[in-house]
């Protein structure tokens, strides 16, 4: 164990590449290209104002605009000390007067903090660096470090935010980070660092990631590092990193950060990043699983096709560029009217946490949709669309939505190609049973002696099949959509038996008897 920690200890050392102690990547967008990439100042020189020297550098009153703002606002590290790398008197005083109308038209002013008075007159610097000290072009490629091969982008740009000016030189250095990546200490570690050794690219120029995104892998990671004798590198320090503008790092306005979903229940839906906290205030989706866990019968009865959809809202709610998106109260209430009798059978009520009129009615997730994929209205069309009604009578979204659980082999949640020639196939079949069979009664419809009949290879006891007759029929029987949702429903409660079942040491003697429970919890 201890040779471990030496070792772990070893490999978190910052590595060669890394910058000196008093040293920052240069992460303003408009300060880069000048001839130097780090700066003691990142977030802007005491007294100074980053917004207002971009506001400057954005007019182009002058070539030398941003050459001047930069080394003044943001200036190289070591300028302090060094009167060769501060830009001379005269060169500031012609910025000034290049920008004098340009100011005035935007109703800008010169800051008055930048003196031209304080600037040196020799032993400076006369403007922008000469073009053998500019460093190497950026250069766009695609992405080969294997740590980040799996982004939401695929090419970055370099030099990167540390000066590595090759992918293998970034590969090196990410080397420091192997052990931490291995104990899983943030689900931010990874796409931080990404984001600073393979970034993406912002007009030709690497674009840094956000301070939140920082601190939530310095957090989750610091005290790891601190027990083994390591710290957080100073060349990766979080303040040196912008708040503005985050979106494209999946980071809100609030500082919520997406990440990846981790809870087994909730992967394969149509979206695949979620924030901590969640809807109802557990700060990891470690803490969400546990308290989830109630919810799987749920889910596994399918008491309601929207229960794991909403339940995975609400527990690992969606993330799109930092921000929650929440739930629907209608999508809530369906949940629930579905849910409610089965929950009741086992002694227990809907959760308070999960009360409906807490959810909103605009802005929200009414169901999992997924535009290049068939959802449950798309569903309905297509066989709609593809003459699969009787007597003028179509299915409704409610069987839509059985028919794509149950056609939904690989668990997307969404039916492509192969899945909608299968289904238009099974309700092919269950539509011919019907009108060969049913629908000459008038009105058309199937009585209770033939629906038993029908489901004999389901194996329902008649306590079983007296609730679900009462459930779906009416007066006259059950007519062709409630048959087909019947149907349906039943198959899936079978294939999800048969699933678990393979799973279980258990012989073929039993399996019988522990089907018919199984159909009778579902359906009773």
């Amino acid at each position: 164990m201890r040779r471990f920690f030496l070792l772990l200890w070893v490999l978190l050392l910052p590595p060669r590449q890394a910058l000196a102690a008093n040293c920052n990547p240069v992460t303003s967008s408009f300060c880069r290209g000048l001839g130097y990439a780090t700066t003691s100042h990142p977030t802007g020189a005491p007294g100074y104002s980053l917004q207002q020297a971009a506001q400057l550098v954005e007019t182009a009153c002058s070539p030398n605009v941003a050459a001047l703002v930069c080394r003044v606002v943001v200036p190289e590290c070591g300028a302090e000390e060094s009167s060769q790398k501060r830009l001379c008197r005269a060169l500031c005083e012609k910025v000034k007067a290049d920008c004098e109308s340009a100011l005035k038209a935007k109703r800008l002013s010169w800051t008055t903090r930048l003196r031209c008075d304080a600037l040196p007159e020799a032993n400076c610097v006369q403007g922008p660096p000469a073009s053998g000290l500019h460093p190497p072009p950026a250069s766009c490629q695609p992405i080969t470090v294997p740590l980040c091969g799996d982004l939401s982008y695929t090419e970055t740009v370099l030099p990167n935010l540390l000066g590595h000016a090759t992918q293998e030189e970034a590969r090196a250095a990410l080397q420091a980070f192997a052990s931490l990546m291995q104990v899983g200490c943030s689900t931010q570690l990874k796409p931080f660092l990404c984001s600073v050794y393979t970034p993406k690219s912002l007009s030709g120029s690497p674009r840094p990631p956000c301070r939140a995104q920082c601190e939530q892998a310095r957090t989750g990671c610091g005290s790891l590092m601190k027990r083994i004798g390591s710290q957080w590198p100073e060349a990766l320090r979080c303040e040196a990193f912008p708040t503005e503008s985050c979106e494209h790092y999946g980071v809100g306005r609030g500082g919520g950060v997406c990440e990846p979903i981790t809870i087994p229940m909730c992967q394969g839906l149509a979206y695949n990043q979620t924030v901590t906290p969640n809807l109802l205030g557990h700060t990891s989706q470690r803490e969400a699983v546990v308290k989830m866990s109630f919810f799987n019968a749920m889910v596994q009865s399918m008491c309601s096709v929207d229960i794991r959809l909403f339940v995975c809202t609400v527990y690992a709610p969606q993330c799109s560029a930092g921000e929650v998106q929440r739930p629907c109260r209608s999508f809530c209430e369906r949940a629930k009217r579905g849910c409610e009798g089965l929950m009741t059978s086992f002694g227990v009520s809907w959760p308070d946490e999960l009360q409906c009129n807490a959810f909103p009615e605009d802005d929200c997730i009414s169901e999992d949709r997924k535009p290049e994929m068939l959802y449950a209205e798309g569903v309905l069309a297509k066989l709609i669309a593809g003459g699969f009604s009787v007597r003028g009578k179509t299915l409704s979204i409610k069987t839509a939505r059985l028919l794509l659980t149950f056609m939904d082999t690989d668990k997307t949640g969404y039916l492509d190609v192969a899945e909608v020639f299968k289904l238009e196939h099974y309700v092919a079949v269950v539509r011919r049973e019907y009108v060969e069979s049913y629908e000459k009664r008038n009105p058309p419809s199937i009585p209770l002696t033939q629906m038993k009949k029908a489901l004999r290879e389901f194996e329902l006891d008649d306590e079983t099949f007296r609730v679900l007759w009462s459930e779906n029929s009416s007066e006259r029987g059950i007519d062709y959509d409630e048959f087909v949702a019947v149907l349906t429903k039943l198959q899936i409660l079978r294939e999800r038996f048969h699933a678990n079942l393979l799973r279980l040491p258990c012989d073929c003697q039993v399996a019988s008897f522990s089907f018919k429970q199984f159909m009778k919890s579902a359906i009773i």
